[in-house]
């Protein structure tokens, strides 16, 4: 499985080419330049996202297993009780 970091680089080399490639034939303009930065944005949003929603799911799942008491040498959950009402 490809990391997220390595598609990012993925995309960014490939826009580099493009714009190395334009350049040299003479036909890179500002709307190729904004094309590419578009689109390397965008890919690296939905790289974030992904990674964010991934690593709430793994922590979710941790904090579930420690919960539970299905996870070895973890910390140790302890609840809070109820605020005395004044």
């Amino acid at each position: 499985m490809i990391s997220a970091q390595e598609r990012l680089a993925d995309v960014v080399a490939a826009a580099v080419e493009v714009a190395a490639e334009s350049g040299e034939s003479g036909t890179y303009t500002a709307e190729v330049a904004h094309t590419l930065t578009a689109v390397v944005g965008k890919v690296g949003a939905r790289v974030a996202v992904e990674a964010e929603t991934r690593g709430f799911r793994s922590g979710w799942g941790e904090a579930i297993a420690l919960a539970s008491g299905g996870a070895e040498g973890g910390a140790q959950v302890l609840r809070m009780s109820s605020a005395p009402e004044e």
